[in-house]
């Protein structure tokens, strides 16, 4: 039986197109031991009064960590989630 809290955080997934307050995001990068480089993507905001951050995705980049290909990363998450527009100042 999934957790009540875990169940809370799909809820909360499921509604972020529909979330009327702010999104932030983060993203952390590193490369593992055996040269594979990744990037986590994690999206902070409020609901109900509660602050709420959640891991949206943990990519693997195919090449270097440099900014166009972060960048890439990134905008394919926000995509796959379809909250590419929550972001101020987006230009595709």
């Amino acid at each position: 039986m999934p957790c009540t809290q875990c169940a809370h955080i799909k809820l909360e997934l499921t509604h972020l197109k529909e979330h009327e307050g702010d999104l932030s995001f983060a993203t952390d990068t590193w490369t593992s031991p055996n040269h594979k480089a990744f990037v986590a993507v994690t999206v902070h905001f409020e609901a109900n009064g509660t602050p709420m951050c959640i891991l949206l995705d943990l990519v693997e980049v195919a090449e270097s960590h440099s900014g166009v290909n972060l960048a890439a990363a990134f905008a394919r998450v926000l995509h796959d989630f379809g909250i590419a527009d929550k972001v101020s100042n987006w230009h595709n």
